[in-house]
């Protein structure tokens, strides 16, 4: 069953089961209602004979003919209270009486019951604190009262049956349209799930509504778009990675047929060239490797507790000479404590020679190169800045992709694998930091290394 036919049936049980329990709800109140009505005016009435008697008693000092004002008393007739007023009583009530009056010794007085059954009601006479006598009532429904009642109830049931019946038709209706609101953006995704299962990736949802479902609409076009990229990404790697094989392989092949066939003699020089060509191979499958390790997870880290200025200082020593060749002031802006950090100093020593072998190699003549470390409260930030041209806004969101190079003017020997700051954001993220990078075009490019404490 469809989630559309879930939700009616379910909001149909739960309209039928309410009704069911109103109906028995109401009609039980209704009938304990009527009943207590009927109760209290019967009270009324028995209170009404009681007085009756007791006033009789205070005018003659006995019960004696007590019996000749019984009937009267019975169908609503007091000496105290109007004639009227009495009648209206005797009307509202819908049970008649039987009544036996006893006196003090328990003589019967007066007695008008024809059937005596078990339910009676029995109350003594007092006058003043003392018991002149007793009065058992024995009350029995009219039949015309309980027509009225049956009718009375039937009433009231036939009106919750039918008010359930169109409230229930009322909210099918609306659960009707409820559910294909909310089942029609479901089958949109659902169309949009298939179609990616496809391998369709740049199918998108458009879901109008204002609620979940336009997030959960959002969400998968998000998603859409990752997958497209990282479909895109795996493909450009793989045409990346064999663009990079064949120049080396090619370089090697023809050179290795040219010795086969004489055409070159396996002079020292040439060696070498293979050489370079085969160190090329080695360095880009290495990078590789590191690179999927990292991205995975799975690198082994050697941490030690390390002190990240002296550290630093090492690195931008082996840098100096390219830094003077260049003309350029490499300088770094220690902490002004020592900060020792658990680090594995072999990957961020990588990670540093990276960033700041891309600041010398992009920095002009007479540029400047700075290494900030700073002591936040829960991180190290090191930031490596340069004065070179910069990297275009539209390139910054890819600057940490496999193979990406900023200038694609340059050449593999200027610019290396394209791999340098993918293999960096991988080790410092398994750190467990983060690496950001900001840039203005002219003005140059700074890249800030976050690792946790």
């Amino acid at each position: 069953m469809k989630l559309r036919g879930k939700l009616l049936v379910s909001l149909a049980a739960v309209i039928l089961f309410m009704g069911l329990f109103q109906s028995f709800f109401l009609q039980s109140r209704v009938e304990k209602t009527f009943e207590n009505y009927l109760s209290e005016s019967d009270q009324m009435r028995i209170e009404m004979i009681k007085q009756n008697i007791i006033s009789y008693y205070e005018t003659f000092g006995s019960l004696e003919g007590i019996d000749r004002i019984l009937d009267d008393s019975i169908n609503g007739q007091n000496y105290g209270m109007g004639m009227g007023m009495g009648r209206m009583m005797g009307h509202m009530s819908g049970t008649s009486f039987g009544v036996i009056v006893k006196d003090a010794s328990g003589n019967v007085m007066a007695n008008t019951a024809k059937n005596i059954s078990v339910n009676s009601i029995k109350q003594e006479l007092i006058i003043n604190g003392k018991t002149i006598g007793t009065i058992n009532v024995y009350p029995t429904k009219n039949s015309s009262i309980e027509r009225l009642e049956q009718q009375f109830v039937h009433s009231v049931k036939l009106a919750i049956l039918l008010g359930f019946f169109f409230a229930g038709i009322i909210s099918l209706i609306i659960g009707y349209f409820l559910s294909r609101k909310i089942t029609k953006p479901l089958s949109q995704l659902m169309s949009g799930i298939e179609n990616v299962a496809r391998g369709n990736t740049d199918y998108r949802v458009a879901i109008n509504s204002k609620d979940e479902f336009h997030q959960l609409g959002e969400a998968f076009n998000q998603m859409t778009n990752t997958l497209e990229r990282t479909e895109r990404v795996r493909k450009t790697l793989v045409a990346d990675v064999a663009h990079e094989l064949r120049t080396p392989l090619s370089i090697i092949g023809a050179k290795l047929e040219s010795i086969q066939t004489g055409a070159l003699e396996p002079t020292e020089e040439v060696i070498l060239q293979l050489s370079d060509e085969v160190y090329r191979l080695s360095r880009l499958v290495s990078d590789l490797q590191q690179l999927s390790q990292a991205e995975s997870g799975s690198l082994k880290l050697h941490k030690k507790n390390t002190e990240v200025n002296k550290l630093l200082e090492v690195i931008i020593e082996k840098f100096q000479w390219l830094a003077d060749e260049k003309n350029i002031s490499l300088q770094l802006s220690r902490s002004p404590e020592e900060l020792f950090i658990e680090i594995d100093t072999d990957r961020i020593t990588q990670v540093a020679v990276n960033l700041l072998g891309n600041a010398l190699r992009y920095t002009p003549n007479r540029g400047v190169v700075t290494v900030i470390v700073k002591n936040e409260k829960h991180h190290i930030s090191i930031s490596f800045s340069d004065t070179g041209c910069g990297i275009e806004p539209e390139k910054l969101p890819f600057i940490f992709e496999r193979f990406f190079r900023a200038d694609e003017a340059r050449n593999r020997d200027d610019g290396g694998t394209g791999l340098g700051l993918s293999i960096a954001k991988g080790y410092v993220e398994i750190h467990g930091g983060e690496i950001k990078v900001n840039s203005i075009i002219g003005k140059g490019t700074i890249f800030e290394v976050i690792l946790p404490k």
